[in-house]
């Protein structure tokens, strides 16, 4: 996410300010001229959304600020802050619609100069629904949320619209109910919206946020590298802003090179970061958990239990003794015949994979066959001691090592 579209938003933000001043003069001056409260009502609302929409063009103008050493984190979340300045507007707007229109309901009022009050009104209509799609189009673009809420409320005004102009109408035939139910419910309706906006970003600010869809890519995305992470044992997301932010933390192979591992985490962390294009950082802790249970593979020349002689050459390997050790202890053992296709350097690979091993001894493998045993399946290659001759007594010295 590159700072071009933060100033995108800003741009958009800056003419929709502008914008709704001159609209909102337009109304209150019609509310005047034509005597009809509802309109002045309209007008003063349309200034509201125009601090409302301040907030949010300072907003995105802070959010671009590097971190420094008073704000270490950035001051992201000061445009969340405004998006939630933004509702608490809105459940205002909402109240206080609802408590004047229940106090004069069914009181009746003339108004004048009705075609004037009804073209400013569409036109009024026109510009909000223009407003709405511009700032809810660059809103998103930018995973703005205080572009998303003031676009919400342009969204409201459109319907805002159409009541004033059903109040002319109800008006002109002296029909006063109709204008007061419809507002009743209208006003329902923002101060439902408003509180669920502002419920979201209080949240954010309070760094709760909830999304299933994007932690289960993340989930899916460890788990498949069952390889190099043993298990993932915490997953945290939250929003500041615009951004997000996440780290997990994971469990690692012990039997996984240091190379392998740190261009494995590098890989993994960029996988994680292109899921959304609003990833601000993604950090990814790790831990090696002490080793409790280790499967061993011997190659073997001759015998079938563990005083069999191991083979110091592929070459003479006629087979292989799996061996379990848990808890410093040999816990079973059993032996498998190796075919000469095994021999190749992934069919091997798949041999012992297939095994589950995380230890092998050395017999005098090639580099093809350790590069694809050590780097690609993350099994430890054990020295093949000279001196040793026999399976048990290379399981002693792991045992002691291990």
């Amino acid at each position: 996410m590159n700072k071009s579209n933060l100033i995108e938003g800003e741009k958009v933000a800056g003419k929709s300010i502008l914008h709704l001043l001159l609209l909102g003069a337009i109304k209150l001056l019609a509310g005047f001229i034509t005597g009809m409260n509802v309109i002045i009502a309209d007008a003063i609302s349309t200034f509201a959304d125009t601090l409302g929409l301040f907030a949010s063009y300072i907003g995105l103008k802070l959010s671009r600020r590097n971190a420094d050493e008073k704000f270490e984190y950035g001051y992201y979340k000061i445009e969340t802050l405004a998006a939630l300045l933004i509702s608490i507007g809105v459940i205002s707007v909402g109240f206080f619609m609802l408590r004047d229109t229940l106090q004069n309901f069914g009181t009746p009022s003339e108004a004048a100069n009705r075609p004037f009050a009804i073209t400013t009104t569409i036109i009024s209509i026109a510009l909000s629904l223009k407003f709405y799609r511009s700032l809810m189009k660059v809103g998103k673009k930018v995973n703005s949320l205080a572009l998303i809420a003031s676009a919400e409320d342009k969204k409201i005004d459109v319907f805002s619209g159409f009541i004033v102009l059903g109040s002319i109408v109800a008006n002109y035939q002296q029909v006063p109910y109709v204008e007061d139910v419809v507002t009743i419910i209208f006003a329902l309706i923002i101060f439902k919206m408003g509180i669920s906006s502002s419920k979201e970003s209080l949240f954010f600010l309070l760094d709760y946020w909830n999304d299933p869809i994007l932690s289960r890519k993340i989930r899916k995305i460890f788990h498949r590298e069952k390889d190099i992470v043993s298990k993932l044992k915490k997953l945290r997301l939250r929003r500041a802003g615009t951004f997000i932010f996440g780290e997990a933390f994971a469990e690692i192979n012990p039997f996984a090179d240091l190379t392998d591992l740190r261009e494995e985490l590098n890989i993994l962390q960029k996988e994680i970061m292109d899921l959304n294009p609003y990833f601000k950082d993604f950090a990814i802790y790790t831990h090696i958990s002490k080793l409790h249970k280790a499967k061993v593979a011997i190659p073997i020349e001759k015998g079938s239990s563990l005083k069999a002689q191991v083979a110091k050459k592929l070459s003479k390997t006629k087979a292989y003794l799996f061996a379990t050790i848990r808890e410093n202890k040999i816990k079973d053992f059993y032996i498998r015949k190796l075919k000469t296709k095994d021999k190749k350097p992934v069919e091997l690979g798949e041999f012992l994979k297939n095994e589950k091993v995380d230890i092998l001894v050395d017999n005098n493998l090639n580099s093809l066959i350790y590069y694809n045993l050590r780097r690609t399946h993350h099994i430890l290659i054990y020295p093949n001691f000279d001196d040793i001759k026999y399976a048990k007594d290379t399981l002693s010295l792991l045992l002691i090592d291990t």
